[in-house]
């Protein structure tokens, strides 16, 4: 079959220009994907790119990043969720699937309980209502992420420190993707600056954890979950709570990925989400 190229869009919600990737597939059922924290809409390049023939594939650069404007109504999650809600509407998705890498997962499982008629099915990528506690101490004990670089290929070393999965050819289109060149001839993010070192409050804050469980109980429609084997955020004693408590939960583990499978190991994920998605190669 043939895939479809992404083109680039842009639409305003809530006061925010978002950004937004099109892999458009006119008749075919909206994919909607959504990237985790400082990341951007790229992530799922090959992902889309396999699913087009089957499905109208969108990946939006989440507010404050990628592409899209930086917010100055802050980034609590109901900001996020907010503007998912805005931006099915806009484009007039009246059902859809979700796909949620990180915390796009987490914006997945908070919007989906009050729009139960419109979200089909969800993929949630390396994600779960807390993590483990494994996870935590990494993250408590992660060095400062430099918010500038001399060169694109020290940017990339300083990534590869952190992700020894990735293929050479995939760290540095990530970085690619999620940096550009200043005036000076630096690299930083697009992401907003705001957004680097300073703990996620779903690494601690109860009450987030508790919705996001709450999510988990009333969600009606089939979830999979795609784990990172090497990530270690999703523990395995979560992983049976979320089958157990959920309506119609399943799970995959992908060999030799970390946090951020679609990076890690593109191709290996695409294979794992063909069946739940009911596409065949």
């Amino acid at each position: 079959m043939t895939t479809v190229k992404a083109e680039e869009k842009f639409v305003t919600v809530n006061g925010v220009k978002l950004r937004y990737l099109d892999w458009g597939t006119s008749g075919k059922p909206p994919l909607v994907c959504l990237h985790g924290h400082t990341g951007q809409a790229h992530i799922w390049d090959e992902f889309a790119e396999a699913m087009s023939p089957h499905y109208h594939v969108l990946a939006v650069d989440q507010r404050g990043h990628g592409g899209s404007q930086w917010a100055s109504t802050g980034y609590a999650r109901d900001r996020f969720v907010e503007d998912l809600a805005s931006f099915v509407d806009a484009l007039g998705l009246s059902k859809f699937v979700l796909a949620g890498l990180s915390m796009g997962g987490w914006h997945s499982l908070l919007y989906t309980p009050d729009h139960q008629d419109r979200v089909e099915r969800i993929i949630i990528v390396d994600i779960s209502p807390q993590p483990s506690p494994g996870w935590q101490e990494r993250a408590a004990s992660r060095p400062v992420t430099p918010l500038e670089f001399p060169s694109l290929d020290e940017a990339i070393a300083w990534m590869r420190q952190y992700n020894s999965l990735a293929s050479d050819a995939s760290l540095r289109k990530d970085a690619e993707d999620k940096m550009h060149q200043r005036e000076d001839g630096k690299w930083t993010w697009k992401a907003d600056s705001s957004l680097f070192n300073i703990p996620l409050p779903d690494q601690s804050d109860t009450k987030l954890w508790d919705r996001y469980w709450k999510a988990i109980d009333s969600i009606t429609c089939p979830i999979l979950e795609v784990r990172g084997a090497e990530s270690g955020l999703v523990a395995d004693e979560t992983i049976e709570q979320m089958k157990q408590r959920g309506k119609q939960f399943t799970s995959v583990d992908i060999p030799d990925a970390g946090h951020v499978v679609t990076v890690d190991k593109p191709y290996e994920f695409i294979e794992a989400t063909r069946s739940f998605l009911g596409v065949t190669a």
